[in-house]
């Protein structure tokens, strides 16, 4: 928190199939380029969110680890990554009341407008959590 007591978020900030997503930089482990290797337990984000079938072309992916209460490795396949910054935590909405049971099953929690784009807010431990096989 800062000296004028604003609450701040780190986020990593990135985008798949050209929607823009964010998750709290506290979730990532570790961040490395994707070489193309399909070890288990590499999930691809569109697969983990459920795109609906369509078509995903990534561009420049990126492997991001994510931490675990457990400490079993999760590592999900996400595109174009564009930054980690600290944001405003005012900046955040949640998601409407109709919406928000899918979006939190989703692991969706929050939205942001950020450069005139809505930002989709992600925590992938609760992705986790809500996987069938988990």
């Amino acid at each position: 928190m800062s000296d004028t007591g604003e609450k701040r978020l780190d986020l990593l900030l990135f985008s798949v199939g050209g929607v823009h997503f964010g998750v709290d930089a506290g979730q990532v482990a570790g961040i490395e380029a994707y070489d193309c290797s399909q070890a288990d337990g590499l999930l691809w984000f569109h697969k983990e969110l459920d795109y609906g079938g369509a078509a995903v072309t990534y561009f420049s992916p990126t492997v991001i680890t994510i931490r675990t209460d457990d400490g079993t490795p999760y590592q999900v396949i996400i595109d174009r990554m564009e930054e980690i910054a600290e944001y405003d935590q005012n900046d955040i909405r949640l998601f409407p009341e109709l919406l928000e049971p899918l979006a939190i099953r989703n692991g969706l929690w929050g939205i942001m407008i950020r450069n005139g784009r809505m930002v989709l807010l992600i925590d992938f431990l609760r992705l986790l959590r809500e996987r069938p096989d988990a």
